[in-house]
């Protein structure tokens, strides 16, 4: 669920059931995985893929066979054709940082 919008302003995606805020755009051929999230004004269309705990928010234009996965948050651009966006950053709690 997208932490700062009210339930009545995103749904579930229904290919993947990540949660898509209703002011985006994400074509039915799009898949947006359980864990992932697209919301601001981002458009998907064509066959991307927004995986794992990856976000496209803002003003990010996405089309083709575009993949966003791992923790990546993409908010602006447009991408077209096959690029893959690809994070894996390590998120650590506030107490195992002080340590």
């Amino acid at each position: 669920m997208i932490s700062n919008l009210k339930a009545e302003d995103q749904h579930k995606h229904a290919r993947g059931g990540g949660f898509v805020a209703n002011t985006a755009s994400v074509a039915d051929t799009c898949f947006v995985a359980e864990h992932a999230l697209v919301y601001g004004t981002a458009v998907l269309t064509g066959n991307v893929k927004v995986l794992d705990l990856a976000q496209v928010s803002g003003k990010a234009r996405l089309s083709g066979k575009v993949v966003v996965s791992g923790n990546y948050w993409l908010d602006h651009g447009e991408y077209k054709g096959n690029e893959h966006f690809r994070k894996n950053e390590r998120v650590q709690e506030k107490q195992t940082r002080i340590r």
